[in-house]
């Protein structure tokens, strides 16, 4: 039985369910885990296995909006599926501190059950939807090996396991690529609203920082103007987001059907999102060194997260704004440039006084484009 191409078996226009809500919980430890990690291995390559570490966890959130987009949350089935797998990834978010060395085989184990839990899920609500089946099989032999290639590498160490997870890694963001080749049902409110809660979760592990950060520190008139630009830079990413952005992509990909819209999400959402959530991230990394410490010096890779995690967070909406509308925000982009400049222009400032001129860049610029209207979008189309 063949069904409409726009049609998802879920329905559509509907809101995150409130056991979506539950399951992102498991997210918010799982990217607190991330963050201590970082914390515990502070160099660039600590820096760097914690964003691989933060794509697999992304990774495996994406393949299940996009599974609940198709499905709903509405039976029960789907309900223990679920549950399940928030099990299983707070397994696995147990495991993220060693995931490279004495908790490597738990990490890998965990990553693919919850993997094949989502593609089991996928499969059976398909039934009976052919271009639904047809889709899922261009995604599911290449997403199973990547799988497959995290498994065993848990199972190795040192270099060999290196590999293997990267080429795990490489094999998903390939399988994603190949499988724009079927159609893809989504409803784009919904898929749009999921991604953005997922936003919300990685800006809340910036304002949890700047909590903890802040416990057991003096309270006098330094700590606290670092603790205000901190949270104003929190704030200036929100804004960076949910002002413009969000909104007029949902907009734009509304109006698309069928392959398009499919490939919109996937590019827009599942692979441009990810930078977002890094640069997110690398800025709560960097919240600790300012408000602990507002009169001393960053070093390099503070730097790098707070400056560098702002401009990717920035440089991240220019390439989905550029996807969505084929448009270019300048203002934007060159307030990444000058973001990353800063790593070492500001090399002899205290942390209070970079991060209030990092702040203060990203403000100048959103606040300038603020002055200029962007285009007018057709009415969502009504699929």
């Amino acid at each position: 039985m063949t069904q409409p191409t726009d049609i998802v078996r879920g329905g559509t226009e509907r809101n995150a369910s409130t056991i979506e809500l539950f399951f992102d919980l498991v997210y918010v430890f799982a990217i607190t885990q991330v963050v201590g990690f970082i914390h515990g291995e502070p160099t660039f390559t600590g820096l760097g296995k914690g964003a691989f570490l933060l794509f697999l966890l992304w990774w495996t959130w994406s393949i299940y909006t996009w599974t609940t987009n198709w499905s709903g949350t509405a039976s029960t089935k789907i309900r223990l599926f679920l549950l399940a797998t928030m099990a299983t990834t707070l397994v696995m978010a147990m495991a993220v501190p060693r995931a490279f060395d004495e908790s490597s085989a738990l990490f890998g184990t965990t990553f693919f059950a919850v993997r094949m839990l989502a593609a089991g899920l996928y499969w059976f609500e398909s039934k009976g939807y052919e271009e639904q089946r047809a889709a899922f099989m261009t995604f599911f032999p290449g997403s199973v090996t990547a799988a497959l290639l995290i498994l065993v590498g848990g199972f190795t160490e040192g270099a060999t396991l290196a590999w293997l997870f990267a080429l795990g890694g490489a094999g998903d963001v390939f399988s994603a690529l190949y499988a724009g080749r079927g159609t893809w049902a989504v409803d784009a409110p919904h898929f749009a609203e999921r991604n953005g809660l997922f936003i919300i979760i990685a800006l809340g592990e910036s304002v949890v920082g700047i909590g903890l950060a802040a416990t057991g520190v003096d309270v006098d008139v330094t700590h606290l103007v670092a603790l205000v630009i901190a949270f104003i830079g929190a704030a200036t990413l929100w804004w960076a987001y949910f002002d413009r952005a969000a909104p007029y992509t949902e907009r734009r990909f509304s109006e698309l059907t069928g392959q398009p819209r499919g490939r919109f999400a996937r590019d827009v959402y599942t692979l441009l999102h990810y930078p977002l959530v890094v640069g997110i991230v690398m800025y709560a990394v960097g919240l600790e060194d300012v408000i602990a410490h507002p009169g001393d010096l960053l070093n390099q890779l503070a730097r790098v997260t707070i400056a560098g995690g702002t401009a990717l967070v920035l440089a991240s909406i220019v390439g989905a704004k550029y996807r969505a509308l084929r448009l270019v925000s300048l203002e934007r982009l060159i307030a990444a440039m000058g973001l990353v400049t800063l790593i070492w222009v500001g090399a002899g400032w205290t942390a209070t006084v970079f991060a209030g001129v990092t702040v203060g860049i990203a403000v100048v610029a959103l606040s300038t484009e603020a002055l200029r209207s962007w285009p007018q979008l057709r009415q969502p189309a009504i699929i």
